[in-house]
C-alpha cells in the first residue's frame, strides 16, 4: 500500500514537472511573436453604433456667422481684383514688348553674352596656363641639362684620372717581373734586398735594420732559437731623425 502511494505521488510530481516544462517551452516560443491588435478583423463590416453615429457641429452665434461671411466675401473680392490687376499688367507689358516672350528673349540674350564672356575668360586662362607650362618645361629642361653637364664633367675628370693612372701603370710596368726578366729580377733581389723593419724611440727617431750580407762572415752564432732577433741602436744600421722626417712630411703635404 505504501509502495502504491509512493508511486502515485511520484507520478504526480513527474506530471507536474513535465507540465511546467511544457508550459515554459510554449511561453518561450510565444515571446518572439507580436501581440495582435484589439478589435474585430478588418474584413468584418463596422457595427451599427459606429456606422449610424453622426457628429453634429455645435451651432454658432448669428453675429459670428455674419462677420465670417462678410470677411469671406471681402477676401474673394480682393483676390479677384488682384487677378484683374495682374492680367492688365501682363497685357500692358506684352503691348510694350515686356511680356513673357520678351523676357525669354532677354534671358536667352543674356545667357549668350555670359557664355561668350565665359569663353573669353577660358581662353585667357588657357593662354596663361600654356605660358606657365612652357616656362616650367624650359626650367625643367635647363635643370636636367645642368645636371647632365655636371655629370659629364665628373665622368671626364674620372676618365682623365683613370687615363693618368693607366699611363703611370704602363710606365711602372717596365720594371715589372715577367717571363723575360724573371731570372734578372731574382738575382737583383738577392744582391740588393729591401728591408722594411725599423725601430722608433720616444723622440720619433727611426732606426732601420742594416742591410743583410750575402755571405756569412766570422763564426756563426750558437743561439739558433733567436737567430733573427736584433737590438737596433745608433751603432748599427741607418737612423732617420724625427725633425727630418717631419720636414719630409711637410714637403709631401
Amino acid at each position: 500500500m505504501l509502495g502504491t502511494r509512493l508511486s502515485t505521488t511520484g507520478r504526480c510530481l513527474l506530471a507536474a514537472t513535465s507540465h511546467v516544462e511544457v508550459s515554459g517551452g510554449i511561453q518561450k516560443r510565444q515571446m518572439g511573436r507580436r501581440q495582435p491588435k484589439q478589435g474585430k478583423p478588418p474584413i468584418l463590416p463596422p457595427s451599427k453604433k459606429v456606422l449610424y453615429h453622426v457628429v453634429h457641429a455645435p451651432w454658432q452665434k448669428p453675429e459670428d456667422v455674419e462677420e465670417l461671411l462678410w470677411r469671406r466675401h471681402a477676401y474673394n473680392n480682393a483676390v479677384v481684383s488682384l487677378r484683374e490687376v495682374f492680367r492688365a499688367e501682363i497685357a500692358q507689358n506684352a503691348s510694350h514688348g515686356q511680356g513673357i516672350e520678351a523676357m525669354k528673349e532677354a534671358e536667352a540674350l543674356e545667357f549668350d553674352e555670359l557664355i561668350l564672356e565665359n569663353q573669353k575668360r577660358n581662353e585667357t586662362k588657357r593662354a596663361d596656363r600654356e605660358l606657365r607650362e612652357s616656362e616650367a618645361t624650359k626650367e625643367t629642361k635647363r635643370v636636367i641639362l645642368d645636371e647632365i653637364h655636371v655629370e659629364l664633367e665628373k665622368r671626364n675628370l674620372e676618365k682623365k684620372a683613370a687615363e693618368e693612372e693607366v699611363k703611370r701603370a704602363i710606365e711602372r710596368s717596365s720594371g715589372f717581373v715577367n717571363r723575360e726578366n724573371l731570372e734578372k729580377k731574382i738575382l737583383e733581389a738577392l744582391e740588393t734586398p729591401t728591408i722594411y723593419d725599423f725601430a722608433i724611440d720616444r723622440a720619433g727617431n727611426k732606426y732601420f735594420v742594416p742591410q743583410p750580407v750575402k755571405y756569412q762572415e766570422g763564426t756563426p752564432t750558437r743561439q739558433k732559437g733567436r737567430l733573427y732577433d736584433q737590438t737596433l741602436g745608433t751603432q748599427m744600421g741607418m737612423m732617420e731623425e724625427a725633425a727630418a722626417s717631419g720636414e719630409n712630411r711637410q714637403m709631401e703635404q
